[in-house]
């Protein structure tokens, strides 16, 4: 019985010692034979999946455009939008000798202008009188219907309008607009905090509701589009394709022209895919759906220069006529909104009933 078990014994360190010699002689092997391609053996390890570097090498060039204009920045409704946030187009148009003006509000004083600049008088139309373009970017309240008209005269004087608003939240409320839906399913009120809804719609055009994004084709992030020109504008001279950070798509009336879009995207709050207008032209208004392209982090991607560029040439070479647009009458009213008729805050004007009608889709299922 003794023998038994001292076999055993003897049986089972056998086994022990021929076990790690085994592995000794395994891992001795691996450590001696390393990869020399420096290959890594990871099925999951995709090279298509590392970022394409996108061409970010130029500046926004100063305009050309004859003698010196006054461009005027609103931030008199609460504008999301800073000076800091859009300085190289700022700078590209002082560089070339224009006068660039933030108009803050107020009466009197400063003339609601930023840095202590005079107007001589009182309301936004007043400005309008001494400008030759307006920008408009992100209010968080709506313009007045004299604010509206006045805009409207201003244009069809010959002042350049330049609307721009990112995507907004529903659900967060704001302003609104009774106007058809075009990029939806229904019709009624929209509600667009942060875009100039009722201002916009007086120059027949609509901002969507929902952001654009392209899963496949874009700049190293789903939401940074890429948006090329869409036909002949002077608006796109010298681009082919810029980059959109967060865009929203438009609807124009008939009578305005699509100048950028985006090609095989997609609409985040109907998931519609085709090809969506993020730029538009009506006369002179140019109405963009982004704000980013102005940041110093994004103006000289891709060729969002020479689109920006393109744009300041745009709000220096018109030619407004003098005086435009006309103060009000002793029987207009005595609203700050100041033209044609009693300041009326909360009101909201529809499209006007010319023929034109927005579009029922914007995009189409893939």
């Amino acid at each position: 019985m003794a023998r038994t078990d001292l076999l055993k014994g003897i049986g089972v360190f056998a086994v022990v010692v021929v076990v790690i010699v085994a592995a000794t002689v395994a891992t001795g092997t691996l450590l001696s034979n390393p990869s020399t391609d420096g290959s890594v053996d990871a099925p999951a390890y995709d090279d298509q999946l590392l970022p394409t570097a996108v061409d970010d090498d130029g500046s926004v060039g100063a305009p050309d455009g004859d003698g010196t204009k006054t461009v005027v920045i609103d931030k008199s409704h609460g504008n999301a939008l800073s000076e800091s946030e859009m300085q190289p187009f700022v700078d590209a148009l002082v560089r070339d000798g224009h006068d660039v003006r933030f108009y803050t509000g107020g009466t009197g004083g400063s003339g609601g202008f930023s840095g202590g600049l005079s107007s001589g008088s009182s309301g936004l139309n007043a400005t309008l009188r001494s400008a030759d373009a307006f920008v408009v970017a992100n209010p968080a309240s709506s313009y007045t219907t004299g604010e509206i008209n006045g805009l409207d005269a201003f244009a069809e004087a010959g002042g350049r309008v330049l609307l721009l608003a990112d995507p907004v939240d529903p659900s967060t409320g704001g302003q609104s607009v009774s106007i058809p839906n075009p990029l939806g399913t229904s019709t009624g009120s929209t509600v667009t905090p942060g875009q100039p809804t009722n201002l916009a719609a007086n120059f027949g055009v609509s901002f969507g509701a929902g952001y654009l994004f392209d899963m496949t084709d874009n700049a190293n992030n789903f939401q940074r589009l890429y948006a090329q020109p869409s036909g002949d504008s002077s608006l796109t001279e010298g681009v082919d394709r810029i980059v959109l950070d967060d865009a929203t798509p438009l609807a124009t009336s008939s009578e305005g022209t699509a100048v950028v879009e985006s090609q095989d995207a997609q609409l985040s709050s109907t998931r519609r895919g085709g090809t969506y207008t993020v730029a538009a032209q009506t006369g002179n208004v140019v109405t963009i759906g982004d704000t980013n392209f102005l940041e110093p982090a994004s103006a000289t991607v891709a060729d969002n220069e020479a689109f920006l560029t393109n744009l300041a040439e745009f709000l220096v070479n018109g030619d407004k006529e003098p005086g435009a647009p006309e103060a009000a009458g002793p029987s207009a009213g005595t609203g700050t909104g100041g033209f044609g008729g009693p300041t009326q805050p909360g009101t909201t004007p529809t499209v006007p009933s010319n023929g034109t009608s927005f579009p029922t889709g914007n995009g189409t299922s893939p």
